[in-house]
């Protein structure tokens, strides 16, 4: 972290803003120096950030802080008449110790105040920041933006800037240790797609993900978002459940995860620019020595106050953690911000590039000897490089029409495309299969969202907020032919295919081609109300127009009603909140479509339900002034219709004889129970701060589909879903040094015993192996988690230099998350430097 000086921080010059972000004008009275000036102005709701900017466009001054030294996202409110812009200052910075300076000109600069106490600004700067959850903006959850204290949801949010300061740099990571309720499976390197292990219990089997959102562009498949590079977020905003499902529509049914990415300005021709690389090894048991793991990234920005512009360019590599599992990625971003009278226009691009080499998995040869990797040479195929491309590019433009009502459009494309990608979600290991890790094939998905919201009534008595806004997606993906041999699982690409066949039997030939399109359209309304800062009530309703579905009807109505209260006592604020929601998601996506092979290509199950949950959430949030948040959900859902591979006989087989080859057939589960309750704290005091994130969760079978010939029984806890989860974090940050340690673990949940399976996987085409329906419930046994142990110190030098040291998996399990088959790389420790210039 950039240390921060005793004099004064570090100079951002913060202009005009466009007032599309402020709902009313204000006139000025010149005065003989800034801080005299007067101005009348009037906040409804807006982030400090942008109270700052109003301020700066009505007096005529310019403001330079550090970014970091202020609450920016903190929402503000007051109408002021005729008050002196030191007045003003003093009440927006009441708690923040900065003062404003006067340095001549037009110039205000809010010099950091030091701390007896503790020796240095910084220090005491931090217990301001970060921890007023619930006066904080946000994007998620409202179409243009509002405070955190009026949603009726547990909304978290993962700030970008402790990203950056604990190294953390993939998704599972970064969501695992900080939202309660969400559980990402570490990441293997040899795997290009997130493992979600439960977002409140499960709302899809293979398929059980947030929508999500890059900017407000949404992606075209969430699995395959792993990769994220800490230096580019602002922070990441999470819901879950399907509360979020009337803003944001199909295929929000277990919640929405929105990627905000940094738009900062800086001083005007001056360049700001970050660097981060570091160095180390990981060790492996099943690697003949340690290898090189290496982190680079380079961001610089340009421009000033009204034109602004960031570029990011960073490459990660792991060696062979086992023979042939070398991993490489390659990120760049790009920001632009520009800034008009009454219109603020962003852009947002990223790209990612992703290779993994494909060999036999060590832990499979022990369990079937070589025997799979003579199908495969029998067969002709090759271990082929695993390889992944994705991008996203997109614009928003905000403009205020008037004192009341503000205009947003989003427009953008985001896309990707794979080639060999293995296949993880059924039962049998992708390496002992070819065909499990051949998904190939691209998408490509545009967003278009137009939304109006008209701010009503006075803050201070009865204030409304009325949004209607129209969205439309479309999906175009495309399949290219698998071509498939012994021991082989031909993948549906295409519509009109046979269900999916595997089995040591022969050549079996080549998926079809096919290129489809998917669309989703939706009409949203709603209507948030604030009774004197106390009482908000939500309701929205979307009506939504879905392709995806395969006979059900196409339209659908997905509500969401919601409420809290608001109420402080001195220094301490609580806040009681309750949403219901019902969210939905069409059999055919992206994910099943390009990855898990389609829907319609399998003509007996043509009558496939989408998934559908709903349910109702109730908490409280407790603010201990600026020590400490706590915040309490409990939540009960139901979701039906969730859709699993089921495994199934060769129906070609003759009467009598056992069948010689399986298939992947998707059925209708039923329906499914998720209850349980999350925690998250936060507690900052100087130097110290701690995190924490619990959940419990029970994920059950209650029935079951009428055509369903799976494994899963009426009252069977679901698949990978583990019972509990627990993360928590201790980091100290003085005026040189900064160390964090951070624990995460999952406890008991049920999987397949994989290894088992591949063996008798491999043997199929014996009368004594079934694997299938029933049978397949022997191959279940309990897990009972790791734990995550990770570590970083750093000390900043002059200049804004650190040299920092960091561990991950310092206890060094590779095994046993999510099954008995994945293997993980071993403790990797890194040491590095992170520079950043003003």
């Amino acid at each position: 972290m950039t240390r921060v000086r005793a004099g004064v921080a570090a100079r951002m010059r913060r202009t005009l803003c466009a007032l599309a972000l402020f709902a009313v004008p204000a006139t000025l009275v010149a005065q003989s120096t800034p801080l005299e000036r007067r101005v009348k102005v009037q906040f409804r709701g807006i982030s400090l950030r942008d109270a700052l900017d109003q301020l700066m466009a009505v007096a005529h001054v310019r403001i330079s802080y550090s970014a970091e030294l202020l609450p920016l996202d903190r929402a503000v409110r007051g109408a002021f008449d005729a008050v002196s812009v030191a007045s003003l200052l003093a009440t927006l910075l009441h708690d923040v110790p900065v003062t404003p300076v006067a340095v001549g000109g037009d110039q205000i600069v809010l010099a950091p105040v030091r701390d007896a106490r503790v020796g240095h600004a910084s220090v005491a700067l931090r217990s301001a920041v970060g921890t007023a959850a619930l006066g904080r903006v946000v994007v998620t959850g409202t179409a243009d933006g509002g405070p955190q204290r009026s949603l009726p949801v547990a909304l978290a949010v993962v700030d970008g800037r402790d990203l950056s300061r604990a190294g953390v740099h993939d998704l599972a990571a970064a969501v695992s240790g900080a939202v309660p309720g969400l559980w990402a499976w570490e990441q293997s390197p040899a795997s290009l797609m997130t493992r979600y292990g439960s977002i409140r219990g499960a709302s899809s089997l293979g398929a059980n993900y947030p929508k999500m959102y890059v900017d407000g562009i949404a992606v075209a498949n969430p699995l395959l978002v792993t990769q994220i590079d800490p230096e580019s977020v602002q922070r990441i905003e999470v819901i879950r459940g399907p509360q979020g499902a009337a803003l944001y529509g199909a295929d929000a049914i277990s919640g929405v995860l929105n990627i905000v990415t940094r738009h900062e300005r800086v001083d005007a021709g001056a360049p700001r620019m970050r660097v981060r690389s570091s160095a180390g090894y990981s060790t492996s048991d099943y690697a003949s020595s340690a290898v090189l793991a290496q982190e680079h990234h380079v961001a610089v920005g340009i421009g000033s106050g009204l034109h602004s512009a960031q570029i990011g360019v960073g490459y990660n590599s792991l060696g062979a953690y086992y023979e042939g599992a070398t991993s490489h990625s390659v990120q760049a971003s790009a920001g632009v911000r520009l800034i008009g009278a009454r219109t603020v226009v962003s852009g947002t691009a990223r790209f990612v590039a992703g290779a993994v080499g494909t060999t036999t998995n060590p832990l499979l040869l022990d369990a079937v000897g070589a025997t799979t990797g003579r199908l495969e040479a029998a067969a002709g195929l090759r271990a082929e490089p695993q390889s992944l491309q994705e991008y996203t590019v997109g614009t928003t433009v905000k403009f205020a029409a008037n004192d009341r009502w503000t205009h947003t459009l989003v427009a953008g494309v985001d896309g990707y495309a794979l080639s060999n990608v293995a296949n993880d979600f059924t039962p049998f290991p992708s390496s002992a299969d070819s065909a499990l890790r051949a998904a190939r094939g691209a998408a490509d998905r545009t967003t278009l969202r137009v939304s109006s919201v008209a701010r009503l009534g006075s803050p201070e008595r009865v204030a409304a907020t009325l949004t209607l806004a129209a969205e439309h997606s479309a999906l175009r993906q495309e399949t290219p032919t698998i071509q498939l041999g012994r021991a082989a699982m031909q993948l549906p690409a295409g519509v009109g295919a046979a269900p999916a066949m595997m089995g040591p039997n022969g050549p079996m030939g080549g998926a079809a081609q096919g290129a489809d399109w998917l669309s989703d359209a939706g009409l949203i309304t709603q209507a948030d109300v604030a009774v004197r800062g106390t009482w908000f009530l939500s309701a929205g309703l979307r009506l939504e127009r879905n392709s995806g579905y395969v006979i059900a009807a196409r339209n659908n109505l997905l509500p969401m009603v919601g409420g809290a209260w608001v109420r402080e006592l001195g220094n301490v604020t609580l806040k009681l909140r309750t949403a219901l929601g019902r969210g939905i998601r069409a059999p055919r996506t992206a994910t099943r479509e390009t990855m898990f092979g389609g829907i319609l290509s399998q003509s007996v199950v043509r009558d496939l339900s989408p998934e559908e949950q709903s349910g109702v959430e109730g908490g409280f949030d407790l603010m201990l002034g600026h020590v400490a948040t706590v915040q309490v959900t409990r939540f009960d859902q139901r979701a039906s219709g969730l859709i699993q591979q089921v495994i199934i006989p060769d129906s070609s087989s003759l009467p009598g004889h056992v069948p010689s080859q399986l298939g992947l057939q998707y059925q209708n589960v039923g329906s499914i129970g998720n209850h349980g309750w999350e925690l998250q704290a936060t507690v900052r005091r100087g130097p110290l701060a701690g995190t924490l994130a619990l959940s419990t969760v029970d994920s059950r079978v209650r029935s079951l589909a009428a055509r369903y010939t799976g494994d899963l029984r009426a009252g069977d806890r679901m698949l990978g879903v583990p019972a509990r989860t627990v993360s928590a974090s201790v980091s100290w940050s003085g005026t040189r040094w900064d160390a964090l340690v951070g624990v995460a673990r999952a406890f008991d949940w049920i999987e397949y015993d994989r290894l088992s399976l591949a063996a008798a996987y491999v043997g199929f085409d014996r009368a004594t192996v079934p694997l299938y329906g029933a049978d397949l419930r022997g191959y279940w046994r309990s897990y009972g988690g790791n734990t995550r142990l990770r570590a970083s110190v750093s000390h900043t030098f002059g200049r804004g230099v650190s040299v920092v040291l960091t561990g991950e998996n310092l206890l060094n399990h590779q095994r046993g998350e999510p099954d008995n088959v994945t293997i993980v790389p071993g403790r990797t420790i890194t040491t590095g430097v992170r520079v950043s210039r003003h």
